[in-house]
């Protein structure tokens, strides 16, 4: 199936390319101006993996409760469906998490929001992968590119 970029349990990735046939030097450039948008989950080193899992059920339940699928195009409709749901949540971690003091900025509908990623701020890092595949998703819809997802 190519080359596994998690070599250890299950993975996830969404991407705007795909994975299959890369290693992790052609996936990740070291080329800062890349325009491949990716995010991609290991079940045993994250704890994101089963929520994220998880709403990719809601969308494409077919799809997400497969193994061994490498780099499926998303029809418009479903790639509709992941943006709607990862921001759908965004916007209720938006109401309900306390504001972070350390940490770093990402831009978040538009707006700049401190997020802390570390063990203390769970919420933070869900936030922040939830924000990273909404915007893989708007943007294969706003320049009409592919999405594909992979589980393994």
């Amino acid at each position: 199936m190519g080359n596994h970029l998690y070599e250890n349990g299950d993975w996830i990735f969404i991407s705007n390319s795909t994975i299959k046939e890369k290693t992790n030097r052609d996936f990740y450039p070291v080329d800062l101006e890349s325009k491949n948008r990716k995010w991609g989950s290991n079940k045993n080193l994250d704890l994101k993996y089963p929520i994220v899992l998880d709403l990719l059920k809601e969308v494409v339940p077919e799809k997400a409760n497969k193994k061994g699928i490498i780099d499926i195009e998303l029809s418009i409709e479903e790639i509709s469906g992941i943006k709607t749901v990862f921001e759908r949540e965004i916007n209720h971690l938006l109401s309900t998490r306390k504001l972070a003091k350390d940490g770093y900025t990402i831009i978040v509908f538009d707006k700049e929001i401190k997020v802390d990623t570390r063990n203390q701020a769970p919420t933070d890092g869900r936030l922040v992968a939830f924000n990273d595949i909404y915007l893989i998703a708007k943007e294969c819809l706003d320049e009409n590119k592919p999405m594909y997802l992979s589980i393994d």
